[in-house]
């Protein structure tokens, strides 16, 4: 990664603008890059700046925990992605012999593992590989993985080093003004984006409805609302006379259910998995009847995103309409109807 020091910081999520100013009154000179999952920043600094005493010392109100990095490795949705982890920490070079030693790791994204999935192997591999043991309770070094999607960053440090701050602000509503959900203002907006109708008789289908922010704006719109999480619903939408909640994945909702006048995915999948849902489930919805979905931008790479969505959907959709809304800053909302 270069010469020079690198930070991976958490900070308070929609506060990012906040935290990097933070950051620039302790280094005027640090380069703060954006990860693209809302509340993480990258932090680049010249190799002389004490950037861990910096902040020990500083007040602040928006940083959480601060992980010094070495790496960055290209992986896949793949379990052998956490072979590549462990190749790149054995290069490193800086776990020795006879160390204790355990494994943090956090995955944002779409994998075919998990989190503990890779404190678990990897620090099985770690142990076969050079002579260290893992210990829970007092580990002489932190080895950090922080994934995100296709990009693994990965440090090695002691123990004490790891600097974890109290988070001061993190709500950006005082107790009882904040909506539901910030998805309630998106639903809004693709209703008005896209200038559809909806009817008191529609029976309309909400995938990855939870906590149930749009179930909640359609209930006053619609006949019925069936909302589809497998996590649970804000008691408030829960109890809405019009509202039936199945809890189970999409892939799961039984196919006698009836048809739907609208239906709606907000599941936080990757785009192409999303899509090919979609199509599974157009037979659902009525002839001619419209569908919205958004595309989530899982990496920096929207286009690609956009475009493998797109051509999956068209198996069982037409009469595309995009549009990149306010409230929906890290996706795209497509407007559609059966074929």
């Amino acid at each position: 990664m270069s010469n020079r020091k690198f930070f991976l910081v958490t900070v308070s999520s929609g506060f990012e603008a906040e935290a990097r100013e933070e950051i620039k009154r302790l280094v005027p000179n640090a380069k703060i890059h954006s990860l693209f999952f809302k509340g993480n920043l990258l932090v680049e600094l010249h190799p002389s700046v004490d950037f861990c005493t910096l902040l020990r010392k500083a007040e602040t109100q928006y940083i959480g925990r601060i992980f010094p990095i070495e790496k960055m490795v290209k992986i896949s949705k793949s379990e052998e992605s956490i072979v590549r982890i462990c190749e790149e920490i054995l290069r490193l070079g800086k776990l020795r012999e006879g160390e204790t030693f355990v494994v943090r790791c956090k995955r944002r994204g779409s994998h075919n593992f998990t989190s503990q999935d890779v404190e678990r192997k990897l620090g099985s591999m770690l142990e076969e590989k050079i002579n260290v043991s893992v210990d829970l309770r007092n580990p002489q070094k932190i080895v950090t993985v922080q994934i995100f999607q296709d990009k693994a960053f990965i440090g090695i440090s002691d123990a004490e080093q790891l600097i974890v701050k109290e988070i001061k602000i993190f709500k950006k509503y005082k107790s009882g003004e904040r909506p539901l959900t910030r998805a309630e203002h998106k639903i809004k907006e693709a209703l008005k984006a896209f200038n559809l109708e909806t009817k008191k008789d529609f029976r309309v289908l909400d995938l990855g409805a939870a906590p149930g922010g749009w179930t909640k704006v359609l209930s006053g719109l619609a006949g019925m609302v069936v909302a589809v999480d497998p996590a649970d619903l804000d008691p408030s939408v829960k109890t809405l006379s019009n509202v039936i909640h199945l809890k189970c994945k999409a892939e799961e909702i039984p196919r006698d259910i009836g048809k739907f006048d609208l239906v709606l995915n907000d599941m936080n999948l990757d785009p192409a998995e999303s899509a090919r849902i979609m199509v599974d489930l157009a037979d659902l919805l009525k002839r001619d009847s419209a569908a919205i979905m958004t595309v989530k931008f899982v990496t920096r790479n929207r286009k690609k995103h956009l475009s493998q969505a797109l051509e999956i959907l068209k198996a069982g959709y037409t009469g595309f309409k995009i549009k990149r809304l306010p409230h929906n800053r890290y996706e795209a909302t497509v407007f559609m109807r059966k074929a």
